[in-house]
């Protein structure tokens, strides 16, 4: 399975209320990477819908973004990784959208 990462760490419980009664569970990730043998992708929006569909118990609907939908994509199709992640950082160390745990 492919890990999705993050580095936001602002979740509001109210964002996440609505969501939840919306039945909001759609998240957007960009394409999959790989850095040291392991899979992954960045949670590029939809954190608050990740959160209620983790509360509710259903699994999230994933869309990938293109470089179309989020020009940050374009640097991955060019292998430029570190870049990327550079771009899209939201403030807090990445970590495991789902678990919470440090990835690096």
């Amino acid at each position: 399975m492919t890990k999705i990462i993050t580095s936001q760490d602002h979740i509001d419980a109210g964002i996440v209320a609505s969501k939840l009664a919306a039945r909001d569970f759609a998240v957007f990730v960009s394409p999959v990477f790989e850095i040291e043998g392991e899979r992954m992708c960045v949670l590029l929006d939809g954190h608050h819908s990740l959160a209620a569909a983790l509360e509710a118990g259903v699994t999230p609907e994933i869309t990938e973004y293109t470089s179309t939908d989020h020009d940050a994509v374009a640097l991955i199709e060019r292998g430029e990784i570190e870049t990327f992640l550079e771009a899209v950082h939201m403030g807090a160390d990445y970590r495991d959208a789902i678990t919470g745990k440090d990835v690096w």
